[in-house]
This record gives structure tokens, C-alpha cells and sequence, in this order.
């Protein structure tokens, strides 16, 4: 009787200790997994982060990378290059999103600005519009403060003479300007 008590109490001491490692490892295994997903999180915060601080060169390029990364448009958009000397620009994209909405940017060699480009620049400053063939206004034009690019945003839901201002082409035509009055600001 003393032997199977003996080796009764031998089996739970056994037990106990290779429990009491068990917990251990359970422990440290729990730590290293904390520790894990503490750095991911970490690493995914400063991916949003580096998303969030993401530089955009002082180029026409720069601003359409920009303006796409804000949402404006995406790469479905229709890109079509246009002859941006016709108003005396350097270059030119327009952005057709749909059958209502188009995005045109430009930019200006503020160095050599010819006269067309002058009288663009000036009328745009002044109205935020200009005409080019008498009697076709070019409406809800925007020019950069540093004068180098300019944007027409042209929604034909947005009524030229009464805009609905709680309409939501007349908001996202608002945040657009916006945005781009803030590129390299």
C-alpha cells in the first residue's frame, strides 16, 4: 500500500511540474504573440502614416498623381492629352469620369508666359472663368496660388447660373477645388 501511494504521489509531483512548465510556456508563447501583433499593428499605423505624409513632386505629373490619389478619378477615366498651347499652356490631360463630368489640368511655364496664357491667367484670376471663342465661356476654372497649374472642372449637372449648392456635384465640385488649391501649398 505504501509503494501505490508512493507512486501516486510521485505521478501527481510529476504532473504538477510538467503543468507548471506547461503554464510557462503558455505564458511566454502568449507574450511572443502579443508582442506580434503589437508590431503589426504598429507597422500597419505607420504604413497609414507614410500613405497619409506621401510626397508629391512639384510637377504636372505630381498633381494628376494627386488628384487621382484623392479620388477624382480613376484610372477607368477616359485620359485624353490636350493641345494645352491653345490657351498657352505647356501641357495638358483631361479626365472624362462620365458622360457629365470631365477634369481638364493644365500647367503654365510661369517663366515664359505668352499672351495668350497672360489673358487666360488674368481672366481665370479675376472670374474663375474664361472664353477663348467668343460666345463659349469656359466655366468653374481654377488657377494654383503659385499660378503654374489650372484646373476646369465641367459638370453639366451643376447649373452655371443657380448652382445648387446642397447638391452633391456641386460639394464634390467644391471639394475638388479645394484639393487642388492646396497641391504644394
Amino acid at each position: 500500500m505504501k509503494k501505490i501511494i508512493s507512486a501516486l504521489l510521485m505521478a501527481f509531483v510529476i504532473a504538477v511540474s510538467a503543468a507548471g512548465c506547461g503554464y510557462n510556456d503558455a505564458l511566454e508563447q502568449a507574450s511572443k504573440a502579443n508582442q506580434q501583433t503589437t508590431s503589426a499593428s504598429q507597422s500597419a499605423s505607420e504604413q497609414t502614416s507614410k500613405e497619409a505624409e506621401k510626397v508629391y513632386k512639384d510637377s504636372f505629373d505630381g498633381l494628376c498623381s494627386y488628384m487621382q490619389d484623392k479620388g477624382y478619378y480613376t484610372d477607368k477615366a477616359v485620359k485624353t492629352e490636350m493641345d494645352a498651347s491653345f490657351i498657352g499652356a505647356k501641357q495638358g490631360i483631361k479626365y472624362s469620369i462620365s458622360n457629365n463630368l470631365a477634369i481638364e489640368l493644365y500647367e503654365y511655364d510661369t517663366a515664359k508666359l505668352n499672351e495668350t496664357a497672360k489673358e487666360i491667367v488674368n481672366e481665370v484670376k479675376e472670374s474663375n472663368s474664361f472664353t477663348i471663342i467668343e460666345g463659349y465661356p469656359v466655366n468653374a476654372a481654377y488657377l494654383s496660388d503659385n499660378g503654374k497649374y489650372l484646373m476646369i472642372y465641367n459638370d453639366t449637372k451643376i447649373d452655371k447660373n443657380k448652382p445648387d449648392k446642397n447638391s452633391n456635384e456641386y460639394k464634390a465640385r467644391e471639394n475638388a477645388v479645394k484639393d487642388f488649391l492646396a497641391f504644394q501649398k
